[in-house]
């Protein structure tokens, strides 16, 4: 029994540590990667449609709609995908009065966006990407107000701390 105790505590050890998860502000490279990934993405949508993202939700929305139905944006293009999560997510900042963090746990570190007081979290940046990359059809829409109602759910609980 003296020999399994040290094993049984690490592995105690090891699955709480799974288990744990930590936020961080942005970094200005965060942020600036960003920025670079939704500036790409807009060149794109100017050259190949003559329109640009910045002209509120609802078009913003059309717009990374109209994108994915043209097919303009491949597969593997996963940063011009993970742009539109981006553009997706700062609408649900913007509206929600939530905060990008960096998440990390021991799966990796994303881009989240923050439920303040909650300590919930909503990861719009792969919500396309990740659909696309499966071959699914992507309701840009539906996507939205699904995260909104989560939102809306987050926000709603009580939490006793």
């Amino acid at each position: 029994m003296k020999m399994l105790m040290p094993i049984l505590l690490a592995l105690v050890t090891t699955v709480a540590s799974a288990a744990q998860w930590r936020t961080d502000p942005l970094t200005p490279l965060d942020q600036r990667y960003m920025e670079e990934r939704r500036q790409e993405l807009n060149s794109l949508v100017q050259i190949s449609m003559g329109r640009s993202f910045g002209h509120g939700r609802d078009s913003d929305l059309r717009l990374i709609q109209d994108i994915l139905d043209r097919k303009l944006v491949k597969p593997d293009e996963t940063a011009q995908l993970q742009a539109m999560g981006i553009i997706l997510g700062e609408h649900l900042r913007r509206e929600n009065g939530l905060r990008w963090v960096i998440y990390s746990d021991a799966k990796g570190r994303s881009r989240a966006l923050e439920v303040p007081a909650k300590d919930e979290f909503l990861f719009p940046v792969t919500q396309i990407s990740s659909r696309v990359r499966v071959g699914a059809e992507v309701d840009v829409q539906a996507i939205y107000q699904r995260l909104e109602q989560e939102i809306k759910r987050i926000k709603k609980k009580i939490i006793v701390r």
